[in-house]
């Protein structure tokens, strides 16, 4: 009898700690659930993030693409500007003009390989639109222009918050020709300033362009003779 009720005891010992056993590996398990579910969370967390940072990289190299090509095509024109006067309108203007934040000159470098008799120079024209916050580069196919001639527009740069041209003479202008210049002598509207500087915010970073151009100071000399 004893030996029974010792049995007895025995078997509700072992059946008592199985169940203790099996509530501590229900523990374990639901903190393994738990931790799963805060590790989830923050992988996606960080797998997020990097979407972003790639996606703002994405976007900043764009940027940089689209300005890199603006420098590039303010540098051909400026290395390829010349001393040659343009008949707009039936108005002679000066080889260069800055006026009102708008740059316009005549420059070389137009090739013909059809031989279709194109011009080799043409009329260039940089013009910033406020309102747009753009940049855009206006072409005319030929240094005399008539009134209803149309020219070829290209936005070279958007998003520009802030923009600044000025000659440099060596002093800085923001008018040219000069207001002292006579404009009566053709020789005088042939001159070109020394450089060009491009002042401009694109999204909250400020950048600075600037340029050397063919020094016709020379012709300022045959100017004078001419007077």
């Amino acid at each position: 009898m004893n030996d029974f009720k010792h049995s007895n005891k025995t078997l509700n010992n072992k059946n008592k700690h199985k169940t203790q056993e099996l509530g501590f590996t229900l523990v374990e398990l639901l903190v393994s659930i738990a931790i799963f579910a805060v590790l989830s969370a923050l992988g996606w967390k960080v797998f997020d993030y990097l979407l972003k940072v790639r996606d703002r990289n994405a976007v900043h190299e764009e940027h940089l693409a689209a300005l890199q090509d603006a420098y590039l095509q303010f540098q051909r024109d400026s290395l390829q500007i010349v001393p040659l006067t343009a008949n707009i309108a039936g108005t002679v203007q000066p080889a260069l003009v800055l006026n009102n934040q708008t740059l316009s000159f005549t420059k070389s470098g137009v090739s013909d390989p059809l031989q279709q008799g194109l011009s080799p120079y043409e009329r260039i024209e940089y013009r910033y639109d406020t309102q747009q916050k753009k940049l855009y580069r206006l072409k005319y196919a030929n240094i005399n222009v008539s009134q209803t001639q149309q020219p070829v527009s290209s936005e070279l740069l958007s998003n520009v918050d802030q923009f600044e041209i000025t000659v440099l003479n060596p002093d800085t202008l923001t008018q040219w020709p000069d207001v002292n210049t006579d404009v009566n002598n053709l020789q005088n509207l042939r001159v070109l300033p020394r450089g060009l500087r491009i002042k401009l915010t694109v999204q909250d970073v400020e950048y600075e362009w600037m340029m050397s151009l063919l020094n016709t100071q020379f012709l300022k000399a045959q100017a004078k003779q001419s007077n």
